[in-house]
């Protein structure tokens, strides 16, 4: 967890897409849909990139101010010894609530759709196992199982979307904003809290060797973000229907199922699946990483393992004990969770680089 480490702004951009795509393709399409039904596509995109911009440029921005720190760092710079501690460990804890949900996430949905007899603690278990071990091994450790999955990742997506084309008909789009643009605004909500997720930036800046390409980068990546959630979203829309996807909490998993070609393609879920897991470690893996940098940088520890150690036990405890069932996680993601993400990607970190700005005017 030493900022000797370096990854470019490709491998960069390629994380991002995998973090923030990994779980908004499963739950995202159903939450749209709840407030804007038909025209859930536009509410899971144009708004939520606009949010996702936004973190990228204040991120970008206070990076370029402070390009050796991370914001566990600078906050102490900006704010003094003990607000900005302070600060920085309540972005420890928000790294810890996104992680306990992402491993929930994982869990609720394999014993809801795959593994139903298996205990949640093995799962969750298993999956902290391997993230914790992953976290250990570094940034750069982590960068190349991304580049690694990235090619199966989309290749799965692909295949499950062309085959859902069978069963799309257009007219389950229409009619576009029937009830105005006021449903579409609530729609956007829980998207562009997934889209914020970009703000882990304010983490990984030292560790880029080019800092200078990571706002074209970063842009690069939302725009395929973008592209990939409206995909979902309008496939999901087409084949299910607005209020059937609003039905289901796993709404891209039954169109998966929903799909069958005879003897040509049958039971598609495995590559929805593969492509699923694979994301979710990765992202649970990055989380883990970055609350250990945390906990490193905050209060100077310097023994790794048991670092690695003291997170994931307390990532079992709040995923296993502390959350509620699959439908408690789905009412916490669509109605707490994106206020509560929102103020730490961008609130925060925009009055921080009011902050910086104004401390750097009065330097000069």
């Amino acid at each position: 967890m030493e900022q000797t480490e370096k990854i470019s702004g490709a491998q960069v951009a390629i994380l991002l897409f995998i973090f923030v795509t990994s779980t908004i393709i499963i739950y995202v399409p159903g939450f749209a849909a709840k407030d804007a039904q038909e025209s859930a596509w536009l509410a899971s995109s144009i708004l939520p990139f606009i949010f996702g911009y936004l973190t990228l440029v204040v991120i970008n921005k206070l990076g370029s101010y402070f390009p050796k720190l991370t914001i566990f760092q600078y906050c102490e710079v900006i704010m003094g010894k003990f607000l900005g501690k302070g600060l920085s460990i309540f972005y420890i804890i928000f790294l810890l609530t996104m992680d306990a949900l992402v491993l929930r996430e994982f869990s609720d949905f394999l014993i809801t759709t795959t593994l139903p007899l298996t205990p949640r603690l093995a799962l969750l278990v298993s999956i902290i196992a391997l993230a914790t071990y992953g976290a250990y091994k570094g940034l750069e450790v982590i960068v190349r199982a991304v580049q690694f999955i990235l090619g199966i990742y989309v290749l799965g997506f692909t295949i499950v979307v062309l085959f859902a084309l069978t069963n799309f008909e257009f007219g389950r789009l229409l009619p576009i904003m029937e009830a105005g643009l006021w449903p579409i605004i609530r729609g956007s909500m829980v998207p562009a809290a997934w889209y914020g997720e970009i703000c882990i930036l304010a983490m990984l800046f030292p560790f880029v060797n080019k800092p200078m390409e990571l706002k074209k980068e970063g842009f690069i990546s939302l725009v395929a973000i973008t592209l990939f959630v409206t995909v979902d979203v309008v496939v999901t829309l087409g084949v299910l229907g607005a209020s059937e996807t609003c039905s289901h909490i796993f709404p891209f998993w039954a169109v998966t199922r929903s799909i069958d070609l005879s003897e040509v393609a049958q039971r598609l879920e495995s590559p929805i699946l593969v492509i699923w897991i694979s994301g979710i470690m990765i992202k649970a893996t990055l989380l883990s990483y970055l609350i250990g940098l945390g906990l490193t940088q905050v209060f100077g520890w310097k023994k790794i393992k048991v670092i690695s150690g003291i997170c994931a036990i307390t990532e079992l405890l709040i995923a296993d004990i502390m959350l509620g069932n699959a439908a408690q996680i789905s009412v916490i993601l669509r109605s707490y969770w994106p206020p509560f993400a929102m103020v730490f990607e961008l609130v925060i970190p925009t009055l921080l680089l009011g902050m910086a700005r104004v401390k750097q005017h009065f330097k000069s």
